[in-house]
Protein backbone atom coordinates (compact mmCIF):
# COMPACT_ATOMS: atom_id res chain seq x y z
CA UNK A 1 0.00 0.00 0.00
CA UNK A 2 1.26 3.31 -0.81
CA UNK A 3 2.66 4.64 2.48
CA UNK A 4 2.60 8.12 0.96
CA UNK A 5 -0.79 8.62 0.76
CA UNK A 6 -1.62 6.63 4.34
CA UNK A 7 0.33 8.08 6.38
CA UNK A 8 0.94 5.30 9.35
CA UNK A 9 -0.83 4.83 13.06
CA UNK A 10 1.60 3.83 15.82
CA UNK A 11 -0.27 1.75 18.32
CA UNK A 12 -0.40 3.15 22.22
CA UNK A 13 -2.67 1.51 24.88
CA UNK A 14 -5.66 -1.01 24.51
CA UNK A 15 -8.39 -2.69 26.62
CA UNK A 16 -11.28 -5.09 27.21
CA UNK A 17 -12.75 -6.89 30.15
CA UNK A 18 -14.29 -9.87 30.91
CA UNK A 19 -16.70 -8.12 33.66
CA UNK A 20 -16.78 -3.56 33.97
CA UNK A 21 -16.49 -3.92 37.34
CA UNK A 22 -13.76 -6.80 37.79
CA UNK A 23 -9.87 -5.16 38.47
CA UNK A 24 -7.95 -5.18 35.32
CA UNK A 25 -4.92 -7.43 36.45
CA UNK A 26 -5.75 -11.09 35.58
CA UNK A 27 -3.98 -13.89 35.97
CA UNK A 28 -1.99 -14.51 32.65
CA UNK A 29 0.94 -16.10 31.12
CA UNK A 30 2.72 -12.95 30.03
CA UNK A 31 4.93 -11.05 31.95
CA UNK A 32 6.10 -7.26 30.52
CA UNK A 33 9.02 -7.18 28.63
CA UNK A 34 10.07 -4.20 31.44
CA UNK A 35 11.50 -5.81 34.39
CA UNK A 36 10.22 -2.66 36.04
CA UNK A 37 7.16 -1.96 34.83
CA UNK A 38 4.64 -0.26 37.11
CA UNK A 39 1.22 -1.26 38.18
CA UNK A 40 -0.63 0.58 35.19
CA UNK A 41 1.44 -1.15 32.96
CA UNK A 42 1.46 -4.60 34.47
CA UNK A 43 -2.43 -4.46 34.26
CA UNK A 44 -3.21 -3.35 30.99
CA UNK A 45 -0.76 -6.26 29.56
CA UNK A 46 -2.87 -8.62 31.67
CA UNK A 47 -6.15 -7.46 30.63
CA UNK A 48 -5.10 -7.43 26.74
CA UNK A 49 -3.60 -10.65 27.22
CA UNK A 50 -7.14 -12.13 28.45
CA UNK A 51 -9.34 -10.44 26.49
CA UNK A 52 -10.23 -10.14 22.66
CA UNK A 53 -12.10 -7.69 19.96
CA UNK A 54 -11.25 -4.13 22.06
CA UNK A 55 -12.16 -1.43 19.87
CA UNK A 56 -9.72 1.11 18.82
CA UNK A 57 -9.47 4.45 16.31
CA UNK A 58 -6.89 6.84 15.85
CA UNK A 59 -7.34 10.48 16.58
CA UNK A 60 -10.02 11.46 18.86
CA UNK A 61 -11.93 13.30 16.39
CA UNK A 62 -12.48 10.10 14.63
CA UNK A 63 -13.19 8.86 17.94
CA UNK A 64 -15.82 10.56 18.25
CA UNK A 65 -17.61 10.26 15.40
CA UNK A 66 -18.07 6.35 16.14
CA UNK A 67 -20.09 7.36 19.12
CA UNK A 68 -22.05 9.58 17.37
CA UNK A 69 -22.67 6.14 14.39
CA UNK A 70 -22.75 3.94 17.15
CA UNK A 71 -23.81 5.19 20.97
CA UNK A 72 -20.33 3.46 21.81
CA UNK A 73 -17.00 5.08 22.04
CA UNK A 74 -13.78 2.98 21.09
CA UNK A 75 -12.02 1.87 24.00
CA UNK A 76 -8.53 2.31 22.24
CA UNK A 77 -7.55 6.28 21.08
CA UNK A 78 -3.79 6.35 18.87
CA UNK A 79 -1.76 9.53 19.19
CA UNK A 80 1.54 10.74 17.60
CA UNK A 81 5.00 11.55 18.33
CA UNK A 82 5.26 13.10 14.97
CA UNK A 83 5.68 16.55 15.74
CA UNK A 84 7.56 16.20 18.77
CA UNK A 85 10.71 16.72 17.45
CA UNK A 86 9.72 19.80 16.09
CA UNK A 87 8.82 21.51 19.72
CA UNK A 88 4.93 20.70 19.76
CA UNK A 89 4.36 18.15 22.78
CA UNK A 90 0.44 19.08 22.42
CA UNK A 91 -0.49 15.41 21.96
CA UNK A 92 1.23 14.65 25.84
CA UNK A 93 -1.91 16.36 27.66
CA UNK A 94 -4.40 15.42 25.30
CA UNK A 95 -3.64 11.84 26.00
CA UNK A 96 -3.60 12.35 29.95
CA UNK A 97 -6.84 13.87 29.65
CA UNK A 98 -8.03 11.08 27.51
CA UNK A 99 -6.79 8.49 30.31
CA UNK A 100 -7.51 10.47 32.74
CA UNK A 101 -11.27 11.81 32.25
CA UNK A 102 -12.59 9.50 29.90
CA UNK A 103 -11.42 6.24 31.26
CA UNK A 104 -10.01 5.24 28.11
CA UNK A 105 -6.52 3.59 26.65
CA UNK A 106 -3.47 5.57 25.17
CA UNK A 107 -1.42 4.48 21.81
CA UNK A 108 1.27 5.92 20.26
CA UNK A 109 2.40 5.57 16.79
CA UNK A 110 6.22 7.53 16.09
CA UNK A 111 5.94 8.76 12.52
CA UNK A 112 9.84 10.36 13.36
CA UNK A 113 11.10 12.85 10.72
CA UNK A 114 14.75 12.09 9.74
CA UNK A 115 17.41 13.06 12.79
CA UNK A 116 19.45 14.46 9.70
CA UNK A 117 16.36 15.83 8.11
CA UNK A 118 13.79 14.91 5.82
CA UNK A 119 10.57 13.08 6.57
CA UNK A 120 9.48 9.56 8.12
CA UNK A 121 10.44 8.10 4.65
CA UNK A 122 13.02 9.95 3.12
CA UNK A 123 16.18 7.54 3.05
CA UNK A 124 18.02 8.18 6.37
CA UNK A 125 21.78 7.70 7.41
CA UNK A 126 20.66 7.00 10.79
CA UNK A 127 22.92 3.55 11.04
CA UNK A 128 26.20 6.78 11.21
CA UNK A 129 24.31 8.15 14.18
CA UNK A 130 23.35 4.79 16.27
CA UNK A 131 26.90 5.53 18.60
CA UNK A 132 26.88 8.81 18.95
CA UNK A 133 25.10 10.25 21.70
CA UNK A 134 25.23 13.79 21.15
CA UNK A 135 23.36 13.37 17.92
CA UNK A 136 19.82 14.53 16.93
CA UNK A 137 18.99 11.15 16.98
CA UNK A 138 19.66 10.60 20.58
CA UNK A 139 18.14 13.71 21.36
CA UNK A 140 15.13 12.74 19.70
CA UNK A 141 14.44 9.83 21.76
CA UNK A 142 15.74 11.99 24.96
CA UNK A 143 12.05 13.95 23.76
CA UNK A 144 9.73 11.26 23.44
CA UNK A 145 11.48 8.91 26.67
CA UNK A 146 10.51 12.66 28.88
CA UNK A 147 6.82 12.67 27.40
CA UNK A 148 6.44 9.24 27.94
CA UNK A 149 7.21 9.62 31.65
CA UNK A 150 5.18 12.50 32.12
CA UNK A 151 2.25 10.21 31.07
CA UNK A 152 4.06 7.83 33.23
CA UNK A 153 3.58 10.03 36.26
CA UNK A 154 0.43 11.16 36.19
CA UNK A 155 -0.83 6.98 36.02
CA UNK A 156 -1.45 6.33 32.28
CA UNK A 157 0.18 3.32 30.62
CA UNK A 158 0.52 3.75 27.00
CA UNK A 159 1.17 0.69 24.41
CA UNK A 160 4.11 2.71 22.73
CA UNK A 161 4.70 1.31 18.81
CA UNK A 162 8.42 2.69 17.81
CA UNK A 163 9.60 1.88 14.04
CA UNK A 164 6.12 0.70 13.07
CA UNK A 165 5.50 -1.23 9.57
CA UNK A 166 9.47 -2.77 10.17
CA UNK A 167 9.64 -5.15 7.02
CA UNK A 168 7.89 -2.83 4.76
CA UNK A 169 10.81 -0.99 3.24
CA UNK A 170 8.91 2.57 3.62
CA UNK A 171 10.17 4.21 6.85
CA UNK A 172 13.78 5.27 6.63
CA UNK A 173 14.28 3.08 10.19
CA UNK A 174 13.37 0.17 7.38
CA UNK A 175 16.10 1.29 4.43
CA UNK A 176 19.62 0.07 5.71
CA UNK A 177 18.63 -3.87 6.80
CA UNK A 178 17.58 -6.05 9.59
CA UNK A 179 20.35 -5.73 11.68
CA UNK A 180 20.14 -1.67 11.93
CA UNK A 181 16.48 -1.85 12.88
CA UNK A 182 17.20 -4.10 15.72
CA UNK A 183 20.07 -2.09 16.51
CA UNK A 184 18.04 0.89 16.28
CA UNK A 185 14.77 -0.66 18.07
CA UNK A 186 17.53 -1.86 21.44
CA UNK A 187 19.37 1.74 21.24
CA UNK A 188 15.04 2.83 21.63
CA UNK A 189 14.21 0.13 24.28
CA UNK A 190 17.11 0.65 26.30
CA UNK A 191 17.45 5.08 26.60
CA UNK A 192 14.07 5.19 27.40
CA UNK A 193 14.08 2.42 30.34
CA UNK A 194 17.16 4.06 31.71
CA UNK A 195 15.24 7.18 32.00
CA UNK A 196 12.55 5.75 34.69
CA UNK A 197 9.69 4.94 32.04
CA UNK A 198 8.21 2.00 33.41
CA UNK A 199 4.56 2.34 32.40
CA UNK A 200 5.11 1.84 28.56
CA UNK A 201 3.93 -2.00 26.74
CA UNK A 202 6.54 -2.26 23.56
CA UNK A 203 4.86 -2.77 20.51
CA UNK A 204 6.60 -4.33 17.53
CA UNK A 205 4.75 -3.87 13.63
CA UNK A 206 5.36 -5.51 10.94
CA UNK A 207 3.71 -6.57 8.05
CA UNK A 208 2.43 -10.30 8.07
CA UNK A 209 0.53 -10.65 4.68
CA UNK A 210 4.41 -10.17 2.36
CA UNK A 211 2.11 -10.26 -0.95
CA UNK A 212 5.81 -11.18 -3.04
CA UNK A 213 7.25 -7.72 -2.22
CA UNK A 214 8.11 -7.28 1.48
CA UNK A 215 10.69 -9.28 3.68
CA UNK A 216 9.55 -11.82 6.15
CA UNK A 217 8.10 -10.37 9.32
CA UNK A 218 9.75 -12.57 11.58
CA UNK A 219 13.48 -11.49 10.08
CA UNK A 220 12.74 -8.04 11.76
CA UNK A 221 11.25 -9.26 15.31
CA UNK A 222 13.68 -7.61 17.80
CA UNK A 223 13.06 -10.43 20.32
CA UNK A 224 10.60 -11.26 23.37
CA UNK A 225 12.63 -9.56 26.12
CA UNK A 226 11.48 -6.43 24.06
CA UNK A 227 8.33 -6.67 23.11
CA UNK A 228 4.86 -6.82 24.45
CA UNK A 229 2.68 -7.52 21.91
CA UNK A 230 3.20 -8.16 18.25
CA UNK A 231 1.10 -6.63 15.14
CA UNK A 232 0.20 -6.17 12.06
CA UNK A 233 -0.84 -3.64 9.81
CA UNK A 234 -4.23 -3.69 7.29
CA UNK A 235 -4.97 -7.44 7.21
CA UNK A 236 -6.81 -9.12 9.67
CA UNK A 237 -7.03 -13.10 8.54
CA UNK A 238 -6.31 -15.87 10.10
CA UNK A 239 -3.70 -16.86 8.39
CA UNK A 240 -2.03 -13.72 9.61
CA UNK A 241 -3.24 -14.15 12.93
CA UNK A 242 -1.04 -17.37 13.13
CA UNK A 243 1.49 -16.14 11.74
CA UNK A 244 1.63 -13.32 14.44
CA UNK A 245 1.22 -15.97 17.00
CA UNK A 246 4.50 -17.80 15.93
CA UNK A 247 6.36 -14.83 15.75
CA UNK A 248 5.33 -13.48 19.00
CA UNK A 249 5.99 -16.85 20.84
CA UNK A 250 2.14 -16.38 22.43
CA UNK A 251 2.52 -12.60 22.85
CA UNK A 252 -0.38 -10.38 22.79
CA UNK A 253 -1.63 -10.25 19.16
CA UNK A 254 -3.58 -6.98 17.61
CA UNK A 255 -3.83 -5.31 14.38
CA UNK A 256 -2.26 -1.71 14.60
CA UNK A 257 -3.93 -0.17 11.41
CA UNK A 258 -6.88 -0.87 9.72
CA UNK A 259 -9.37 0.67 7.59
CA UNK A 260 -12.48 -1.85 8.94
CA UNK A 261 -13.44 -2.14 12.31
CA UNK A 262 -12.74 -6.24 13.53
CA UNK A 263 -16.01 -8.02 13.28
CA UNK A 264 -16.09 -10.77 15.88
CA UNK A 265 -18.43 -12.65 14.20
CA UNK A 266 -16.50 -13.07 11.19
CA UNK A 267 -12.80 -12.20 11.78
CA UNK A 268 -9.90 -13.35 13.92
CA UNK A 269 -9.72 -13.09 18.34
CA UNK A 270 -7.22 -10.38 18.31
CA UNK A 271 -6.69 -8.94 21.41
CA UNK A 272 -7.32 -5.34 19.95
CA UNK A 273 -7.30 -3.67 16.75
CA UNK A 274 -6.99 0.59 15.48
CA UNK A 275 -8.69 1.72 12.87
CA UNK A 276 -6.46 4.16 10.90
CA UNK A 277 -7.53 7.67 10.31
CA UNK A 278 -10.91 7.96 8.21
CA UNK A 279 -9.40 10.30 5.41
CA UNK A 280 -8.03 7.58 4.56
CA UNK A 281 -10.50 5.25 5.16
CA UNK A 282 -11.36 2.48 2.14
CA UNK A 283 -14.33 1.03 1.28
CA UNK A 284 -15.40 -2.38 1.01
CA UNK A 285 -13.38 -3.44 -2.11
CA UNK A 286 -10.08 -1.76 -1.44
CA UNK A 287 -10.95 1.33 -3.04
CA UNK A 288 -9.86 4.64 -2.07
CA UNK A 289 -12.89 6.69 -0.79
CA UNK A 290 -11.57 10.13 -2.01
CA UNK A 291 -13.09 11.53 1.52
CA UNK A 292 -15.88 9.21 1.39
CA UNK A 293 -16.57 7.68 4.98
CA UNK A 294 -19.04 5.82 4.25
CA UNK A 295 -17.08 2.24 4.33
CA UNK A 296 -15.60 3.14 7.82
CA UNK A 297 -19.05 4.05 8.95
CA UNK A 298 -20.46 0.79 8.28
CA UNK A 299 -17.97 -1.34 9.38
CA UNK A 300 -18.29 0.32 13.20
CA UNK A 301 -22.04 0.24 13.01
CA UNK A 302 -21.58 -3.37 12.44
CA UNK A 303 -18.10 -4.14 15.00
CA UNK A 304 -20.26 -1.94 17.63
CA UNK A 305 -23.42 -4.10 17.21
CA UNK A 306 -21.43 -6.93 18.28
CA UNK A 307 -21.80 -7.65 22.46
CA UNK A 308 -18.19 -9.22 21.73
CA UNK A 309 -16.43 -5.65 20.86
CA UNK A 310 -15.36 -3.68 23.75
CA UNK A 311 -15.79 -0.07 24.17
CA UNK A 312 -14.44 2.38 26.54
CA UNK A 313 -17.22 2.24 28.75
CA UNK A 314 -16.61 -1.49 29.54
CA UNK A 315 -12.84 -1.24 30.53
CA UNK A 316 -11.50 -1.75 33.82
CA UNK A 317 -9.36 0.41 36.18
CA UNK A 318 -5.69 0.38 35.52
CA UNK A 319 -4.89 1.49 38.50
CA UNK A 320 -6.70 -1.02 40.95
CA UNK A 321 -4.66 -2.11 43.87
CA UNK A 322 -5.77 -4.64 45.77
CA UNK A 323 -5.25 -8.13 46.04
CA UNK A 324 -7.87 -9.08 43.81
CA UNK A 325 -6.62 -7.25 41.39
CA UNK A 326 -3.38 -9.80 41.14
CA UNK A 327 -5.54 -12.55 41.64
CA UNK A 328 -7.42 -12.70 38.45
CA UNK A 329 -11.94 -13.09 38.26
CA UNK A 330 -13.00 -15.75 40.37
CA UNK A 331 -13.92 -18.74 38.66
CA UNK A 332 -17.33 -19.40 39.27
CA UNK A 333 -17.11 -23.26 37.59
CA UNK A 334 -14.97 -24.72 39.90
CA UNK A 335 -16.23 -27.33 42.11
CA UNK A 336 -19.61 -27.17 40.08
CA UNK A 337 -21.99 -30.74 38.26
CA UNK A 338 -20.88 -31.19 35.11
CA UNK A 339 -22.60 -33.28 32.48
CA UNK A 340 -21.03 -34.64 29.08
CA UNK A 341 -22.74 -36.60 26.20
CA UNK A 342 -19.14 -38.30 25.74
CA UNK A 343 -16.71 -40.28 27.84
CA UNK A 344 -13.95 -42.15 27.31
CA UNK A 345 -13.98 -43.75 30.16
CA UNK A 346 -12.42 -43.84 33.93
CA UNK A 347 -10.55 -41.52 34.83
CA UNK A 348 -11.46 -39.21 32.37
CA UNK A 349 -15.14 -37.74 33.92
CA UNK A 350 -16.64 -34.60 32.75
CA UNK A 351 -15.92 -33.41 36.51
CA UNK A 352 -12.61 -33.11 35.81
CA UNK A 353 -13.33 -30.29 33.93
CA UNK A 354 -13.84 -28.16 36.92
CA UNK A 355 -11.92 -30.02 39.72
CA UNK A 356 -8.87 -27.02 39.82
CA UNK A 357 -5.99 -29.28 38.72
CA UNK A 358 -5.01 -28.95 35.64
CA UNK A 359 -3.36 -32.05 35.06
CA UNK A 360 -6.76 -33.50 34.63
CA UNK A 361 -8.48 -34.08 32.29
CA UNK A 362 -11.91 -34.67 30.67
CA UNK A 363 -12.04 -36.66 27.32
CA UNK A 364 -14.61 -37.59 24.93
CA UNK A 365 -14.72 -41.22 23.50
CA UNK A 366 -12.55 -41.62 20.35
CA UNK A 367 -14.63 -42.37 17.94
CA UNK A 368 -17.30 -39.11 19.36
CA UNK A 369 -17.71 -36.72 16.12
CA UNK A 370 -19.22 -34.96 18.22
CA UNK A 371 -19.77 -33.70 22.10
CA UNK A 372 -21.17 -31.63 24.12
CA UNK A 373 -20.03 -30.31 28.30
CA UNK A 374 -23.02 -28.72 30.20
CA UNK A 375 -21.48 -26.96 33.91
CA UNK A 376 -24.41 -25.95 36.24
CA UNK A 377 -23.47 -23.03 37.70
CA UNK A 378 -25.75 -23.26 41.00
CA UNK A 379 -27.20 -19.73 40.09
CA UNK A 380 -27.92 -17.05 37.73
CA UNK A 381 -24.80 -15.26 36.48
CA UNK A 382 -23.79 -12.42 33.92
CA UNK A 383 -21.36 -14.34 31.97
CA UNK A 384 -18.77 -12.31 30.59
CA UNK A 385 -16.12 -14.75 29.94
CA UNK A 386 -14.54 -18.23 29.75
CA UNK A 387 -10.92 -19.99 29.63
CA UNK A 388 -10.44 -23.17 27.71
CA UNK A 389 -7.62 -25.31 28.62
CA UNK A 390 -7.43 -27.62 25.66
CA UNK A 391 -5.49 -30.85 25.46
CA UNK A 392 -3.93 -31.99 22.18
CA UNK A 393 -7.31 -33.41 21.34
CA UNK A 394 -8.53 -29.99 20.96
CA UNK A 395 -11.62 -28.83 19.06
CA UNK A 396 -11.57 -26.84 15.68
CA UNK A 397 -15.06 -25.67 15.73
CA UNK A 398 -17.16 -25.50 19.07
CA UNK A 399 -20.18 -22.80 19.80
CA UNK A 400 -21.05 -21.84 23.47
CA UNK A 401 -24.71 -21.21 24.67
CA UNK A 402 -26.54 -20.76 27.86
CA UNK A 403 -30.04 -21.87 29.23
CA UNK A 404 -32.13 -20.99 32.68
CA UNK A 405 -33.09 -24.52 32.85
CA UNK A 406 -30.95 -26.67 31.18
CA UNK A 407 -33.61 -27.26 28.65
CA UNK A 408 -33.95 -23.97 26.25
CA UNK A 409 -30.96 -23.12 25.36
CA UNK A 410 -30.24 -19.73 23.46
CA UNK A 411 -28.42 -19.24 20.14
CA UNK A 412 -24.68 -18.98 20.61
CA UNK A 413 -23.08 -16.44 22.67
CA UNK A 414 -19.53 -17.44 21.01
CA UNK A 415 -18.36 -19.51 18.77
CA UNK A 416 -15.65 -20.54 16.34
CA UNK A 417 -14.50 -22.29 13.53
CA UNK A 418 -10.63 -22.03 13.41
CA UNK A 419 -9.68 -23.25 16.66
CA UNK A 420 -5.97 -24.10 17.19
CA UNK A 421 -6.12 -25.28 20.60
CA UNK A 422 -4.19 -24.39 23.95
CA UNK A 423 -4.84 -21.85 26.27
CA UNK A 424 -7.87 -19.64 24.75
CA UNK A 425 -9.01 -16.48 27.17
CA UNK A 426 -12.90 -15.58 25.47
CA UNK A 427 -14.80 -12.75 26.52
CA UNK A 428 -18.75 -12.46 25.48
CA UNK A 429 -21.78 -11.62 27.32
CA UNK A 430 -24.65 -13.85 27.90
CA UNK A 431 -26.97 -14.86 31.05
CA UNK A 432 -28.15 -17.82 32.89
CA UNK A 433 -27.49 -20.77 35.10
CA UNK A 434 -26.53 -23.52 32.60
CA UNK A 435 -23.49 -22.75 30.19
CA UNK A 436 -22.76 -25.69 27.35
CA UNK A 437 -19.80 -26.18 25.15
CA UNK A 438 -21.21 -27.89 21.82
CA UNK A 439 -17.87 -29.58 19.75
CA UNK A 440 -17.96 -30.33 16.53
CA UNK A 441 -14.78 -30.02 14.61
CA UNK A 442 -11.89 -32.18 15.46
CA UNK A 443 -8.71 -31.27 15.37
CA UNK A 444 -7.46 -35.04 14.32
CA UNK A 445 -10.22 -37.66 12.98
CA UNK A 446 -8.62 -40.15 15.40
CA UNK A 447 -9.07 -38.84 18.61
CA UNK A 448 -11.97 -37.23 20.77
CA UNK A 449 -12.28 -34.02 22.02
CA UNK A 450 -10.42 -33.18 25.46
CA UNK A 451 -9.74 -30.04 27.92
CA UNK A 452 -7.87 -30.22 31.14
CA UNK A 453 -10.24 -27.57 32.34
CA UNK A 454 -12.70 -24.58 31.96
CA UNK A 455 -12.96 -21.66 33.89
CA UNK A 456 -16.20 -19.32 33.70
CA UNK A 457 -16.21 -15.55 34.99
CA UNK A 458 -19.61 -13.56 35.27
CA UNK A 459 -21.28 -11.59 38.26
CA UNK A 460 -23.90 -13.72 40.36
CA UNK A 461 -27.52 -11.58 39.75
CA UNK A 462 -29.57 -14.44 41.87
CA UNK A 463 -30.52 -12.19 44.16
CA UNK A 464 -31.41 -9.35 41.67
CA UNK A 465 -33.89 -11.48 39.80
CA UNK A 466 -35.22 -13.51 42.75
CA UNK A 467 -36.39 -10.09 44.54
CA UNK A 468 -37.26 -8.52 41.22
CA UNK A 469 -41.47 -7.64 40.83
CA UNK A 470 -43.08 -8.76 37.83
CA UNK A 471 -46.59 -7.08 37.80
CA UNK A 472 -47.02 -6.12 34.34
CA UNK A 473 -50.19 -6.01 31.52
CA UNK A 474 -49.93 -8.28 28.68
CA UNK A 475 -49.94 -6.75 25.67
CA UNK A 476 -52.77 -6.44 23.32
CA UNK A 477 -52.34 -8.92 19.71
CA UNK A 478 -54.64 -6.45 17.74
CA UNK A 479 -52.38 -3.91 15.62
CA UNK A 480 -51.69 -0.40 17.17
CA UNK A 481 -49.23 2.08 16.34
CA UNK A 482 -45.90 2.32 17.38
CA UNK A 483 -46.56 6.10 18.00
CA UNK A 484 -45.74 8.41 21.78
CA UNK A 485 -46.93 6.18 24.14
CA UNK A 486 -49.93 7.56 26.27
CA UNK A 487 -51.02 7.11 29.81
CA UNK A 488 -53.11 4.36 29.11
CA UNK A 489 -50.22 2.07 28.10
CA UNK A 490 -48.89 -0.82 30.14
CA UNK A 491 -45.92 -0.32 32.44
CA UNK A 492 -44.43 -2.78 34.68
CA UNK A 493 -42.06 -1.65 37.89
CA UNK A 494 -39.67 -2.87 40.89
CA UNK A 495 -41.91 -2.54 43.33
CA UNK A 496 -40.16 -4.50 46.06
CA UNK A 497 -37.77 -3.67 48.00
CA UNK A 498 -34.81 -5.09 45.77
CA UNK A 499 -31.49 -4.87 46.91
CA UNK A 500 -30.40 -1.95 44.76
CA UNK A 501 -30.12 2.10 44.84
CA UNK A 502 -31.83 2.05 41.39
CA UNK A 503 -35.60 2.11 40.82
CA UNK A 504 -36.59 1.37 36.99
CA UNK A 505 -40.11 1.09 34.94
CA UNK A 506 -40.69 -0.33 31.87
CA UNK A 507 -43.38 1.13 29.68
CA UNK A 508 -44.99 0.02 26.81
CA UNK A 509 -44.59 2.69 23.84
CA UNK A 510 -46.51 0.82 20.94
CA UNK A 511 -47.35 -2.78 20.03
CA UNK A 512 -48.25 -4.45 16.61
CA UNK A 513 -49.60 -7.91 15.64
CA UNK A 514 -46.95 -10.10 16.99
CA UNK A 515 -43.92 -7.33 18.39
CA UNK A 516 -43.91 -4.25 20.13
CA UNK A 517 -41.97 -0.90 21.69
CA UNK A 518 -40.69 -0.03 25.22
CA UNK A 519 -38.96 2.30 27.24
CA UNK A 520 -37.27 1.69 30.24
CA UNK A 521 -36.89 4.45 32.79
CA UNK A 522 -34.30 3.99 35.36
CA UNK A 523 -34.03 6.12 38.46
CA UNK A 524 -30.13 6.57 40.86
CA UNK A 525 -32.27 7.06 44.24
CA UNK A 526 -28.81 6.87 45.82
CA UNK A 527 -25.29 8.51 45.23
CA UNK A 528 -23.64 9.14 41.71
CA UNK A 529 -22.61 7.15 39.82
CA UNK A 530 -20.32 6.45 36.83
CA UNK A 531 -22.23 3.71 35.03
CA UNK A 532 -25.70 1.48 35.53
CA UNK A 533 -26.75 -1.89 34.44
CA UNK A 534 -30.42 -3.11 34.64
CA UNK A 535 -31.84 -6.73 34.41
CA UNK A 536 -34.85 -7.35 32.57
CA UNK A 537 -37.11 -10.49 33.70
CA UNK A 538 -38.96 -11.90 31.23
CA UNK A 539 -41.56 -14.98 31.79
CA UNK A 540 -41.00 -15.95 28.68
CA UNK A 541 -37.63 -15.96 26.77
CA UNK A 542 -36.58 -12.38 25.30
CA UNK A 543 -36.87 -12.40 21.54
CA UNK A 544 -35.39 -8.46 20.98
CA UNK A 545 -34.96 -6.96 17.82
CA UNK A 546 -33.44 -3.80 18.73
CA UNK A 547 -32.28 -1.53 21.35
CA UNK A 548 -30.92 2.05 21.63
CA UNK A 549 -29.13 4.10 24.24
CA UNK A 550 -27.93 0.73 26.20
CA UNK A 551 -25.92 -2.36 25.57
CA UNK A 552 -28.08 -5.63 25.45
CA UNK A 553 -26.79 -9.04 25.70
CA UNK A 554 -28.85 -12.28 27.15
CA UNK A 555 -31.13 -11.77 24.28
CA UNK A 556 -33.01 -15.30 24.05
CA UNK A 557 -33.39 -16.39 27.62
CA UNK A 558 -35.13 -15.04 30.50
CA UNK A 559 -32.57 -12.85 31.94
CA UNK A 560 -31.32 -10.19 30.04
CA UNK A 561 -29.08 -7.35 31.10
CA UNK A 562 -28.68 -3.52 29.51
CA UNK A 563 -25.35 -1.78 30.15
CA UNK A 564 -25.58 2.22 30.18
CA UNK A 565 -23.52 3.53 27.00
CA UNK A 566 -20.64 5.85 27.25
CA UNK A 567 -22.94 8.69 26.82
CA UNK A 568 -25.39 8.26 29.52
CA UNK A 569 -23.77 6.38 32.49
CA UNK A 570 -23.12 9.37 34.95
CA UNK A 571 -26.08 9.60 36.98
CA UNK A 572 -26.22 12.40 39.96
CA UNK A 573 -28.74 11.01 43.10
CA UNK A 574 -32.39 11.60 42.11
CA UNK A 575 -31.00 11.63 38.36
CA UNK A 576 -33.04 9.28 35.55
CA UNK A 577 -32.46 8.53 32.20
CA UNK A 578 -34.18 6.15 30.14
CA UNK A 579 -33.36 3.25 26.91
CA UNK A 580 -35.72 1.62 24.58
CA UNK A 581 -36.09 -1.69 22.86
CA UNK A 582 -38.16 -3.57 20.15
CA UNK A 583 -39.31 -7.41 20.45
CA UNK A 584 -41.37 -10.21 19.15
CA UNK A 585 -44.08 -11.24 21.09
CA UNK A 586 -46.67 -14.10 21.01
CA UNK A 587 -49.72 -14.74 22.66
CA UNK A 588 -49.47 -14.46 26.62
CA UNK A 589 -46.66 -11.75 26.39
CA UNK A 590 -45.80 -10.03 29.60
CA UNK A 591 -43.46 -6.60 29.81
CA UNK A 592 -40.10 -7.52 31.66
CA UNK A 593 -40.10 -6.99 35.44
CA UNK A 594 -36.51 -4.88 36.18
CA UNK A 595 -34.15 -4.13 38.77
CA UNK A 596 -30.58 -2.12 38.42
CA UNK A 597 -27.57 -1.60 40.15
CA UNK A 598 -24.65 0.98 39.69
CA UNK A 599 -21.56 -0.55 37.54
CA UNK A 600 -18.84 1.77 38.24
Amino acid sequence: MNKKLFSILMLGAASGLFSATTNAQQSCSQTPADPDANLQAKNLLCYLKNNTYISGQTDMPDADKVQQWTGRYPAIVAFDFYRYTDGDTSETQKAIDFAKVRKGIVAFQWHWKCPRGGEYYTDCAFDQDMNNPNSKLYQDIDVVARELKKMGDAGVPVLFRPLHEANDNFMWWAKKGTDNYKRLWKLIYDRVNAQGVNNVLWVFNGMASTEGYRSNMRDWYPGDNMVDAVTSDYYQSWTDYNTLRAIGNNKILGIAETFNALNPATEPPFSFSVVWAFRDCYRTQGQPSSGDVKGCENSWRTAMASSRTISIDQLPDFNATNSSSSAGPINIAQGKTVSTTSVEGAGYEASRLVDGNSTTRWASALNAPSAAVTIDLGGYYDLTGARLQWEAAYATAYEIQVSTDNVNFSSAIFSKSNGVGGTENLSFLGQGRYLRINMTGKANPAWGYSLWEVSVFGESTTALSSSSAVSSTALSSSPASASAPSSSQASSSNSSAAPSQFTCTVTRTGNWTGGYQADVRVTNNGPAVSGWKVYLNFAQNAQITSAWNATFSGNGTTHVTAINVGYNGNLGAGASTSFGFTGNSGSGFTLPGCSGNPNN
